[in-house]
């Protein structure tokens, strides 16, 4: 995840060196930007995607957590309620 940030922050820095130093010299800029662009924004969008997915893992994994916890819980009390009502304690 961090990777990919890393790696658009270095290309979109090289990419503003390069521009400055074409433009100081004279040189055409156009071919430069025409490469540059989408592979700086790739980076970028992929980095975003994968931060988005990285948090939608944790939540669901949290979700899954709680309420299976919560749940088997939830079952086992209404099951033992239902059995104390219908036939009394359980013996000890």
């Amino acid at each position: 995840m961090k990777g990919n940030l890393v790696a658009g922050i270095l290309a979109f820095a090289v990419t503003v060196a390069a521009y400055v130093v074409l433009t100081v010299k004279g040189q055409e800029t156009g071919g430069l930007l025409a490469l540059a662009t989408p592979v700086i924004g790739a980076l970028l969008i992929v980095s975003r995607v994968d931060a988005r997915s990285d948090a939608q893992d944790q939540a669901l994994t949290q979700i899954t957590r709680q309420t299976n916890g919560v749940l088997t819980q939830r079952i086992t009390d209404g099951v033992d309620a239902a059995l104390t009502k219908r036939f009394g304690p359980p013996a000890p």
